[in-house]
């Protein structure tokens, strides 16, 4: 019996040509449904900007009500994550997609999950992405709702308002740490692998130190690690501070009348309203941007791949050169641009890691 042949290096060209392109077909669907989504989104916003003009008026006349909005605000930053849970009703992301691939079992997609465990690096990315870029629309919503915070706070210290001298150092380096956190957090761009890049280059520094001299070695690790150490304190003191100073503003609350009672339950819902609202708008500037990325980088992946193909090479030249394209793509392809919705309003764009690639052990072969 004649055992059937290897896939020859056209064949495995052109197998992966279909899947880029399959690839790329899904990216402009979902980019054709942000866009879509883009129209009046600013005229959404007139609701929650007049929302925080009132509750500005509300708490200029009634200082007591500060305390209520850092309470809600500061429980939404902490728990904002718990609002993406809710069940969505929009439609799938993009077209069905093709069938590239056969599904795998149950037995291979845990040896991919054994697989993917094995490379630490990746799965560190992947965690700090997934972890990381949520945060990333948030940064509006958050500096709007915490900035009129602090700047009510200040307006009370330099007008003598004796209740706000208590909490007020306590506040304002709270709402610093929360703002610079979010400011690094875009500047990482974890929702594009930014932080990976970012380590990649300081890998390059060191290597190119270590060829000055053990000094120049030096001098690059212990930046590292001042950068690193820095981080590391601004992420605590933007994720495990807050806790500490919610309860200590709940326990400065002390009598709690009828009044301020209600006006927690119609400052929270503002707060949640301000803060999706914001959200939305903010995802599908990022989505957008994403996907006009990875479309433009996908089309040139096809390109290269046209082209390898018409060389009609089998050797190892050809060969090296169609893995290269491999590690490309599957790099970005891990991760999925997901779109999420309250049922089926005020949608929101998220990165996350992709189950089809992210569970394949041919895929993560190509990742290092």
């Amino acid at each position: 019996m004649e055992l059937p042949s290897s896939p020859t290096l056209e064949d495995r060209t052109y197998s992966f040509e279909l899947e880029v392109s399959n690839e790329l077909a899904r990216q402009h669907d979902l980019l054709h449904l942000a866009k879509g989504e883009c129209r009046h989104q600013y005229r959404r916003l007139l609701i929650p900007l007049l929302l925080m003009v009132l509750s500005a008026a509300a708490i200029v006349f009634y200082p007591k009500a500060l305390w209520s909005w850092f309470i809600s605000a500061l429980f939404l930053y902490s728990w904002n994550f718990l609002f993406l849970l809710i069940p969505s009703t929009t439609a799938k992301n993009g077209r069905k997609e093709g069938a590239t691939r056969p599904k795998r079992s149950l037995g291979e997609r845990l040896a991919s999950g054994r697989k993917l465990l094995g490379k630490k690096k990746l799965t560190v990315e992947i965690a700090l992405t997934l972890f990381l870029g949520r945060m990333v629309p948030l940064t509006a919503s958050f500096t709007l709702m915490l900035g009129l915070g602090m700047g009510l706070l200040v307006y009370f210290v330099l007008t003598d308002y004796t209740a706000a001298s208590g909490l007020t150092r306590l506040l304002i380096v709270q709402v610093v740490f929360i703002l610079t956190f979010y400011g690094l957090v875009n500047a990482l761009r974890p929702q594009s692998q930014g932080i990976t890049r970012i380590a990649r280059a300081w890998k390059v520094r060191l290597g190119v130190a270590k060829g000055r001299g053990r000094g120049a070695s030096t001098l690059v690790k212990m930046a590292a690690i001042g950068v690193v150490a820095s981080v590391l304190g601004l992420a605590v003191g933007a994720m495990v501070l807050p806790g500490i100073t919610f309860l200590t503003l709940l326990a400065s609350l002390g009598d709690f009348s009828a009044v301020d009672i209600l006006l927690s339950l119609g400052i929270f819902p503002a707060q949640l309203w301000i803060m999706r609202a914001f959200q939305s708008v903010m995802s599908r500037r990022m989505a957008i941007e994403m996907l006009n990325m990875r479309i433009a980088r996908l089309q040139a992946l096809r390109e290269r791949a046209e082209a390898l193909e018409a060389q009609k090479l089998e050797s190892m030249d050809g060969s090296e050169a169609l893995q290269a394209l491999k590690c490309d793509f599957y790099s970005m392809m891990i991760y999925e641009v997901y779109r999420l919705d309250l049922f089926g309003r005020s949608p929101v764009y998220l990165v996350g890691p992709r189950a089809k690639y992210v569970l394949d052990e041919r895929a993560l072969c190509h990742l290092p």
